[in-house]
């Protein structure tokens, strides 16, 4: 891979990442959900959820009421590609919800650790897992780089 190429790469996998967030929050779903592979695996909360119709059903169906609308905000991604069509991030994150007065608090932070692989000239998530703060990542999980 050449430089131009994973540059490609790393832009491509830095929108998979923003557009993960601005689908979601925007209550997006057939097109957040279009952002993993069939098969993909979803970790958060002690739960693994494996395939797009069971992330779908579960994560989307966390979405809050229209009058509680939540904002993800998502830092720069680590990247380290794997070779041609593979590649891993490392993001923290936290999100932000309506309360039920109307005002906006942090409802969490964390990083999100995903595996991405290229079908098609197109980066999916094949695993997407948030470790939320104060928590311990399992020990599957490859550690960000240190450089």
């Amino acid at each position: 891979m050449d430089d131009l190429q994973r540059w490609n790469a790393n832009e491509s996998i830095r929108r998979v990442v923003a557009l993960y967030a601005q689908l979601l929050d925007s209550g997006r779903l057939e097109e957040w959900i279009d952002l993993f592979q069939e098969e993909a695996r979803f970790r958060v909360y002690g739960q693994t959820f494996a395939g797009r119709a069971v992330i779908l059903d579960e994560i989307g169906g966390m979405q809050p009421p229209p009058d509680r609308p939540v904002k993800h905000v998502c830092l720069v991604p680590v990247i380290d590609l794997q070779g041609d069509d593979r590649a891993l991030a490392w993001t923290d994150f936290s999100a932000f919800a309506t309360n039920e007065e109307g005002r906006i608090e942090i409802a969490t932070i964390g990083r999100y650790y995903d595996d991405l692989v290229r079908e098609n000239d197109r980066w999916r998530f094949s695993s997407r897992t948030i470790v939320l703060a104060g928590e311990a990542p399992p020990p599957d999980l490859v550690p960000s780089p240190s450089s």
